[in-house]
């Protein structure tokens, strides 16, 4: 069984870069630098000729290799038909290419592994919610800081439970006020804090307690999952083809994928493997086959 390292945390803080109002998902243990999202949601890829529908992220890696490759006088992108999910154009002849994203594992206590991401987004999107329907009560100079652990086994009731605690508390707030209970097994705090520079009036972290700190433990193990799965998903499609991962685990880096890359011997259907950053930098990776 697979064993877990330590826990690393989510938080989601005021927006303060560039501009945007929006909120993003920070890490604690990078020093809250913010964790760029690819959203999923679906549009026409620009340069699509059969009129299939490319999530964002197909085309951010689209644009990646073409800049990779010279830019658009080198090389085009055009859509494929899924698989694979691209064709890029170097040359006279277009290559296949396939898009996965690379996301932290779950250690869970039957030791099968599952998707940080999906556990998270419960926290993060209730965080959300509570500073859209509790944050406008609270006073002009008080905000509220929340902090709890996931997965939760049941989120109806840890929701509303939070929710009714929250509202008390912002009913009534004394600046510096800490409350801690457990909720539905969750060790869950909240804090009365000063008012945040830019106004988010409810802010707050989110503590994954079937992650694992070790990165390149981590980097590993999505790294080996996406090439397997991919490839045998692509085995049968017309050679060459490539494989792009985008990486959305982004604790770790392209050296900590290199690293990871050496420590692989896997069969693959994949001429060539590249890394894209949530930058849109570009690494080639090789991975034995």
């Amino acid at each position: 069984m697979l064993r877990k390292a330590g826990h690393d945390v989510h938080t989601v803080l005021d927006e303060h870069l560039g501009g945007n109002p929006d909120p993003r998902v920070f890490d604690a243990s990078r020093n809250n630098r913010a964790r760029p999202l690819f959203p999923q949601n679906n549009t026409l890829c620009p340069n699509g000729q059969r009129g299939k529908v490319v999530r964002r992220d197909e085309e951010f890696v689209g644009r990646a290799l073409v800049n990779f490759f010279g830019g658009p006088s080198c090389a085009s992108v055009s859509d494929g038909e899924d698989p694979p999910d691209l064709y890029l154009t170097v040359g006279a002849s277009p290559v296949g290419v396939e898009v996965t994203q690379l996301s932290q594992f779950t250690f869970e206590r039957d030791g099968t592994l599952g998707n940080r991401a999906t556990q998270d987004s419960f926290g993060l999107r209730l965080i959300e919610e509570l500073n859209a329907k509790v944050g406008p009560s609270l006073p002009d100079d008080v905000s509220l800081m929340i902090g709890f652990r996931v997965p939760v086994p049941n989120v109806a009731r840890f929701r509303k439970s939070l929710t009714e605690w929250v509202t008390q508390v912002a009913s009534a707030p004394e600046k510096g006020l800490e409350q801690e209970r457990e909720i539905e097994g969750s060790k869950t705090s909240v804090s009365v804090i000063s008012e945040r520079p830019l106004g988010r009036k409810i802010v707050g972290f989110v503590v994954n307690t079937n992650s694992s700190a070790d990165i390149g433990l981590n980097a590993g193990l999505v790294l080996e999952d996406r090439i397997r799965t991919k490839s045998d998903i692509c085995a049968s499609l017309r050679k060459p083809i490539w494989l792009a991962l985008l990486n959305d685990y982004w604790l770790a880096d392209a050296d900590t994928y290199a690293i990871a890359s050496q420590k692989i011997k896997l069969g693959h259907c994949f001429e060539r493997i590249f890394l894209v950053s949530d930058s849109g930098a570009v690494n080639e990776l090789t991975i034995s086959a």
